[in-house]
């Protein structure tokens, strides 16, 4: 039901096409990884990748490919992998999106609540890694395990300042 493909049919794809190119696109793509579902037609999946290149979870979303923003109605265009392959428990600890870029790199470190809030974060600031939560309440303390040592800034969403100041 997913793959790294069928980007023409992806309404995320087609909104970075729109705004940023072939070429920048391309590149987020590949850096991110980012898949396209059947789940709902025009379907973008988010690939958590931890550190050690293992696929920990993965966040499917519809977007408006003129806008780019999340499609709300008529319900929240939200699911996962693990639950639309119907995978059975123990469900594997999730990471942060884009924490395999983590890998040999030393940049400073950018993390956001939204998988497209660090996609374009990474466009528009590269001297930053752009990682993501996925939510407000995923900031955990054993996700960002991982950053131990980095020089890391959070850029929680305007109703996430107070909980990620308090975790942080």
């Amino acid at each position: 039901k997913i793959s790294l493909g069928n980007y023409e049919l992806n309404n995320f794809i087609k909104f970075l096409l729109l705004k940023f190119g072939n070429v920048i696109t391309e590149q987020v793509i590949s850096k991110y990884f980012i898949g396209t579902s059947k789940r709902w037609d025009g379907a973008t999946v988010f690939w958590k990748i931890d550190i050690n290149g293992k696929i920990t979870a993965g966040k499917i979303m519809l977007y408006n490919p003129d806008t780019g923003k999340r499609v709300k109605e008529p319900f929240k265009h939200v699911d996962s992998v693990h639950n639309i392959l119907k995978l059975l428990e123990p469900r594997p600890s999730q990471c942060l999106f884009g924490e395999h870029l983590l890998e040999g790199n030393n940049k400073p470190v950018a993390i956001v609540e939204s998988e497209k809030s660090a996609i374009i974060g990474s466009i528009f600031f590269p001297d930053y890694l752009w990682l993501a939560t996925g939510s407000l309440s995923m900031f955990t303390a054993e996700r960002c395990k991982v950053l131990k040592g980095r020089n890391v800034t959070l850029f929680p969403d305007l109703n996430g300042f107070e909980k990620w100041s308090a975790k942080a």
